[in-house]
């Protein structure tokens, strides 16, 4: 015979407070066998504790409780699941750069602001100002030429801004999303410092830039490179040969992969990650921009050094 329990009874025993389960009730997630018509009293069955696991363990891969509602409505296939989490991957991955991004930025600002003689408050014009730049604090070029200004590059939303306007006018035009990413680049920070990072970025990115522009130069307006924040590059092309970009985009790994960092203070060799995504229209931004950024932590997955092309 299969036990039953009360509520406070069925909280007890799965860890699950009565105020969940009641919310899991009212949005019809999970639902008592019986509830009482003269008391309200809720009953619950031992053999739902294996249910509650499952949306348990959803919600810890951190899954809305409506979409876990839709995943257990009906029976899911392994690669359709298996695209879920990948795109979880990709959310969790960007909240995870947020938070290491501001992270950086905050440890910079403190290093920096007590290193200030006398220790008074700058303006918090000065410190807007230094945080949209990189002070570079070597000569120090690589080899292809000069040092990409970041303070020039756009960020995250004038990028999208740009790129929306540009698929306003889409006349059956093809479109390439690249995003780089350094590898272990949160090691660089803490063996070699904040100083040393800014001038891995700033080489770096330098040499996207300039392996990257043959395809830049076809359409100035409408191509785009952007700094999406910490050490993070994107590229948007519009109607570029797919061929040409993976040529790029393997000659900018190999030359940052052999770029001499022990001549800006980095005593370990540093290389980057790529995902492109490749679609037409119809297509949406936001949806080619998450399908390159799976695309680059499938090649990270994979040994990073890499890039990895998908079509949407």
């Amino acid at each position: 015979m299969t036990n039953k329990y009360f509520i406070g009874e069925f909280s007890e025993l799965t860890g699950i407070s009565k105020r969940m389960l009641r919310h899991y009730d009212k949005i019809k997630l999970f639902s008592p066998i019986e509830v009482n018509e003269d008391n309200g009293y809720r009953c619950y069955s031992e053999n739902q504790i294996v249910e509650l696991d499952k949306i348990q363990f959803l919600r810890k891969l951190g899954f809305t409780l409506s979409s876990i509602g839709e995943i257990l409505a009906e029976p899911i296939g392994l690669n359709d699941f298996v695209e879920l989490l990948k795109d979880r991957e990709v959310s969790l991955t960007k909240e995870s750069d947020d938070i290491k991004s501001s992270l950086l930025m905050t440890n910079r600002m403190i290093n920096l602001l007590e290193k200030q003689s006398p220790r008074t408050f700058p303006s918090i014009h000065k410190l807007l100002d230094w945080e949209r730049s990189i002070t570079m604090t070597s000569e120090k070029q690589n080899k292809k030429g000069a040092i990409v200004d970041l303070k020039e590059l756009m960020n995250r939303d004038m990028f999208m801004e740009k790129i929306e306007e540009i698929l306003e006018h889409d006349n059956n035009d093809t479109y390439h999303f690249v995003t780089f990413d350094i590898d272990k680049f949160m090691h660089v920070n803490d063996f070699y410092g904040f100083e040393v990072g800014d001038l891995v970025i700033q080489n770096v990115m330098s040499l996207i830039v300039q392996n990257m522009k043959p395809l830049l130069a076809e359409s100035i307006n409408e191509n785009l490179i952007a700094r999406l924040g910490g050490d993070e590059f994107s590229i948007f092309l519009k109607n570029s040969d797919t061929q040409k970009v993976i040529d790029c985009v393997e000659m900018s790994l190999k030359e940052i992969r052999s770029f001499e960092y022990s001549t800006i203070g980095c005593g370990t060799t540093v290389t980057s990650s790529c995902g492109i995504a490749y679609g037409k229209k119809p297509i949406h931004i936001a949806k080619l921009k998450d399908q390159s950024a799976k695309a680059l932590i499938d090649a990270k997955r994979n040994g990073r050094d890499q890039y990895l092309l998908v079509n949407y």
